[in-house]
């Protein structure tokens, strides 16, 4: 059963995450969805709730996760509805740490994918999802979508790939996108940050990999370009910016734009100016 994963904190970009399920799961046929929701709270956290809360007490506690599970599904009633009968709609709720209940689920219920909506605008330390994004693509097994608060569902036509010339072989993982046929007409606007120019008088290697790149991808309508911005991640979002695209679909990696994500400059320049969903295949 093609399944999707999508941890939920009851945040605006939650619930906007949530909507975004909705439009991608009957895109690309997925037959059931599960909101997963972590009860998990730290020894560290109780004994300070506590401390500044005379009235926090498990008795409180209970209510409050009363409270949740109550929202959570009514979230699963609305998501049925938008879905209709096509895709199962499930609830998992967990006592372990979020990363921890992410893992165990996809031990066991195997999603294809995880959804996570972040709040890249406003980041607040409130946000479950967003506070963990960067640990849980670094340890999902399965692909990873990372959506921004503000963004809106439209379909995918064209897709920007950041491509290191290091790590031409990881374009085998899109060939996993092409078990869904509303793939096949996606382009692929296939990116290399290249400072130095090589581009523009290639030789014999450049000119290699160039072609190596072609075969890897010659069954998707692809296109190749290049940028010579000295910042990696500065020469992406720039040419996010002037193209219309509605993905970046990002490779794993040492080589990878997934590397670069990361590294804590480059997650907050992506929390702060990112626009679009970004993939990351695994």
């Amino acid at each position: 059963m093609k399944t999707l994963l999508l941890p939920l904190d009851f945040t605006a970009a939650s619930k906007n995450a949530i909507d975004f399920a909705a439009e991608w799961s009957l895109k690309y046929n997925y037959e059931r969805i599960i909101l997963l929701r972590s009860f998990y709270t730290s020894i560290y956290e109780s004994v300070i709730m506590a401390g500044e809360f005379a009235n926090v007490d498990q008795a409180y506690l209970n209510k409050s996760r009363e409270r949740e599970k109550e929202q959570l599904n009514q979230l699963c009633k609305e998501l049925d509805e938008k879905t209709g009968s096509n895709i199962k709609i499930q609830t998992a709720i967990t006592e372990l740490p979020l990363l921890r209940g992410i893992i165990h689920l996809i031990k066991t219920e195997q999603p294809v994918m995880i959804l996570l909506g972040i709040d890249n605008a406003n980041y607040s330390s409130e946000s479950l999802i967003s506070g963990n994004v960067i640990s849980i693509a670094k340890i999902s097994p399965v692909r990873v979508l990372i959506v921004p608060k503000d963004f809106k569902y439209a379909p995918v036509e064209k897709a920007l790939v950041p491509c290191n010339f290091g790590a031409i072989h990881d374009m085998n993982k899109l060939n996993r996108l092409r078990s869904t046929a509303q793939w096949e007409h996606v382009e692929l606007m296939v990116l290399n940050v290249d400072p130095k120019k090589r581009y523009e008088n290639p030789d014999f290697k450049f000119l290699e990999k160039e072609k190596a790149l072609h075969a890897y991808l010659k069954d998707f309508h692809h296109q190749i370009y290049y940028v010579n911005d000295t910042n990696v991640i500065d020469g992406i979002l720039y040419f996010e910016k002037i193209n219309e695209v509605q993905l970046i679909i990002a490779l794993p990696g040492e080589y990878s734009f997934l590397y670069s994500l990361t590294h804590k400059n480059i997650s907050e320049a992506i929390y702060r100016n990112a626009k679009l969903p970004v993939m990351i295949l695994k």
